[in-house]
């Protein structure tokens, strides 16, 4: 009865120590069932515009589903424009992410159109650009040592090209004998799959160096993607503050040398670009109309 007694009480101990030993060796061998950290690109945002660049900027996001902190110890990205490689970069700089936790990387591009319209000669005439980021994000684990973690994202930017305004024609309306009346016919043509509006002009035209009229247009005006808008602009000239020289130019045959000069200040329906500043500084040869 007694040996019985004592085989129960062992058996009830080892039960015991057995329970309590496999509780504690869980404890111990947990941190070392070590996972591969989850990335995912959580944001892409525009963050700058402009005639000359556009600037991005990628947020990637880092989960560590470990019982332990790991370290991430950099990045490298590769930027492809409709599939070819265009930017490249690298950032060694490291970071931790605790047990459990969430981090966040970001991989700012700046794009810049004219080196990019030198190299791929077709986008000139594109509306848009597809691009790729490919990243690789670097990490020391426990266990599993150095790790690379490639994750990848593509999409579309518009492209930007600056309008142009043209002088479309210069018509002769009424010719005295001490003053004429003209209109200036400008064409404000926008390139781009996005509208804008014009919001005032301030110019001056000169003939044969001769200034003949300075002024600014305050009427807002409307211009639709892909179109051209025409502006009109009277000119009123006296001879008498003038000189004869003019009447001349009016009445003999043949082009006129000009000059247009000035800024326009537009406005993008594409909220990032905003308002820019446009400037008019062109010279050529054009026939009056009379």
């Amino acid at each position: 009865m007694r040996a019985k007694r004592i085989v129960t009480v062992f058996l009830i101990g080892f039960i015991f120590i057995s329970i309590w030993s496999c509780a504690e060796l869980t404890q111990i061998l947990q941190p070392l069932n070590v996972q591969k950290p989850r990335v995912n690109v959580s944001q892409v945002k525009l963050t700058g515009l402009n005639f000359s660049q556009a600037d991005l900027d990628f947020k990637l996001k880092i989960e560590n589903p470990n019982n332990v902190a790991i370290s991430l110890a950099g990045f490298d990205y590769d930027f492809f424009i409709n599939d070819h490689s265009f930017l490249k970069g690298q950032q060694d700089q490291q970071s931790k992410i605790e047990a459990k936790g969430a981090s966040f990387v970001n991989i700012p591009v700046a794009l810049n159109f004219k080196q990019l319209y030198e190299t791929y000669q077709s986008l000139k005439n594109s509306d848009s650009i597809h691009y790729t980021l490919k990243t690789g994000l670097n990490f020391n684990l426990p266990i599993l040592g150095k790790i690379r973690i490639p994750v990848s994202t593509s999409g579309r930017l518009p492209t930007l090209k600056m309008p142009k305004i043209k002088v479309k024609a210069l018509k002769l309306e009424n010719l005295g004998f001490t003053s004429a009346k003209l209109r200036l016919q400008l064409a404000l043509e926008n390139p781009n799959a996005w509208s804008m509006l014009l919001n005032k002009m301030d110019y001056q035209f000169l003939i044969n160096g001769n200034q003949w009229i300075q002024g600014q247009l305050n009427q807002a005006q409307a211009i639709d993607k892909k179109a051209a808008s025409v502006l009109d602009i009277p000119i009123t000239l006296n001879f008498l503050q003038m000189g004869r020289t003019v009447y001349n130019l009016l009445t003999q045959p043949g082009a006129l040398n000009y000059q247009l000069k000035g800024n326009a200040d537009l406005q993008s329906s594409i909220k990032l670009l905003g308002h820019f500043t446009m400037p008019i500084n062109q010279s050529g040869k054009v026939e009056l109309l009379k």
